[in-house]
């Protein structure tokens, strides 16, 4: 078992090492001036002598492969540089923001898959009934609705509308308490709930009627095994491919944060990268990718030791 695990931790770090390649290169591509992040809207006054001048000062006269290899030395360091739009420090910055997109992603998942477990089991566990077929509907339709029309509609409703919750940011513990920052909160990570419950109940509920329909059941009813014992047999037979389920669509939720948290104003990481984009910010927008990477990766790893400890026949192959 230890094998397999310091061999996951070996192709998460190769992940995440072609994946900082892939996107050094491919924000290097993209059109743009980085003179925009230290002089804005004041950009087209410059002459091109001092736009090549800033280029020089910033390193970007240089290869892309050597400009590479210069920033990953300073990652081995624990240094990601400084922001070309204020000079402040991208460890700094990803400080103030890491614990913000954490958070969201935290409790977001969190609802997510309890509340997906509830309804896809009570649901499979009672075929035919209206919350089975409600939750197939229902499953259906959520997954068509884009998550920015859930979080512009929800701020219509609660924000402007009723005035219950505040639309953006996310409020102080300090000053407002944790109520406060709960109330902030609450809207994106519905946003979020509302754009993944449906697929997450929809694959638990087919997966208990598959199990409950299975050979294996028929032999145990026709022993008279209790209805308790198969519900837990069905039940922990159908949550090892939906623990699989649920670590391929870990990307999905942070691919999500970006939309999320620029329609919120949530300063998380993902508002982080979208204003760092237009004005090629290039070390927080690196910064911003590696740490995000990591955390999915981080979070994909843990899903399949999970997995591993649940599923006695993975646990019996990678023994082998």
């Amino acid at each position: 078992m230890g094998r397999y695990i310091i061999k996951r931790i070996l192709q998460s770090g190769i992940v995440l090492l072609v994946m900082s390649i892939f996107a050094f290169a491919l924000i290097n591509a993209a059109p743009g001036d980085p003179a925009a992040a230290i002089y804005g809207g004041q950009m087209d006054k410059l002459t091109q002598e001092e736009r090549d001048r800033i280029n020089t000062n910033l390193g970007l006269d240089q290869p892309v492969f050597t400009r590479y290899f210069h920033w990953m030395e300073e990652v081995v360091s624990g240094r990601l540089g400084n922001s070309y739009a204020n000079g402040k420090s991208v460890n700094t910055i990803l400080a103030e923001r890491l614990p913000n997109t954490l958070l969201l992603f935290a409790v977001s998942f969190l609802v997510t898959v309890i509340l997906s477990m509830a309804l896809g089991l009570w649901a499979g566990l009672h075929p035919n009934s209206v919350l089975d077929r409600g939750i197939t509907v229902t499953g259906i339709v959520l997954n068509g609705i884009p998550g920015v029309l859930v979080a512009i509609s929800l701020i219509f409703v609660f924000s402007v509308q009723l005035g219950l919750l505040p639309s953006s940011g996310t409020g102080s513990i300090f000053s407002g308490g944790i109520g406060d920052h709960l109330r902030h909160l609450l809207l994106p990570v519905v946003t979020i709930v509302f754009s993944h419950v449906g697929s997450f109940s929809r694959f638990i509920q087919e997966g208990i009627k598959e199990e409950w329909n299975s050979y294996y059941v028929t032999v145990a009813r026709a022993n008279h095994v209790s209805r308790g014992d198969l519900y837990k047999g069905v039940m922990k037979n159908a949550l090892v491919p939906f623990i699989n389920y649920v670590g391929t669509h870990v990307p999905a939720f942070f691919s999500g944060f970006v939309v999320v948290e620029t329609v919120f104003a949530y300063p998380g990481l993902g508002n982080m990268i979208v204003n760092a984009i237009p004005i090629k910010d290039y070390p927080v927008l690196m910064g911003g990718i590696l740490i995000t990477g990591l955390v999915v990766i981080l979070s994909m790893l843990a899903v399949d030791l999970i997995d591993l400890a649940l599923n006695p026949k993975l646990r019996k192959s990678v023994t082998e």
